[in-house]
């Protein structure tokens, strides 16, 4: 069972607690962003930056 199913879970069995697991669910989110901007986006300027050095000298 993922985050979100168990957010989506525990909403059904206590529904005042909407906004903790909302909350839950965006830092989720966010995390999960920021690791796919470290690991696809910065890694290639990385590599490019690497290359275009390597070809210049």
């Amino acid at each position: 069972m993922n985050l979100h199913e168990q957010c989506l879970l525990r909403y059904l069995t206590h529904p005042d607690e909407l906004s903790y697991n909302t909350e839950i669910l965006k830092l989720n989110n966010k995390i999960l962003e920021h690791r796919f901007v470290t690991k696809n986006i910065l890694a290639n300027v990385l590599s490019l930056n690497y290359t275009e050095g390597v070809n210049e000298g």
